[in-house]
């Protein structure tokens, strides 16, 4: 029991200074130049793909009426084949 005891600290221990190992990585990684200018980039790029699907989005509801048509006229076509058969 005391064996497991002291392994237990000491796996405790390796970890708590792995977890502060990593820790520190990420604050130098995080403070980065390219690191805040990736995240720039990325809210630019976001942004731009958001207003491109208002304006698809606001292109379909502008077709949606223009379909509507087409499928009336291609049923009056199939309707007047038959009458004509």
């Amino acid at each position: 029991m005391a064996k497991l005891k002291v392994m237990n600290e000491k796996m405790s221990k390796t970890k708590d200074e792995r977890i502060a190992q990593l820790s520190q990585e990420i604050e130098k990684f995080g403070s980065l130049p390219q690191v805040a200018e990736f995240r720039t980039e990325a809210l630019q790029i976001n942004k731009a793909l958001i207003t491109q699907l208002k304006l698809l989005c606001h292109n379909i509801s502008l077709a949606e009426p223009l379909c509507e048509i087409t499928t009336s006229i291609i049923d009056k076509a199939v309707e007047a084949r038959k009458d004509l058969e």
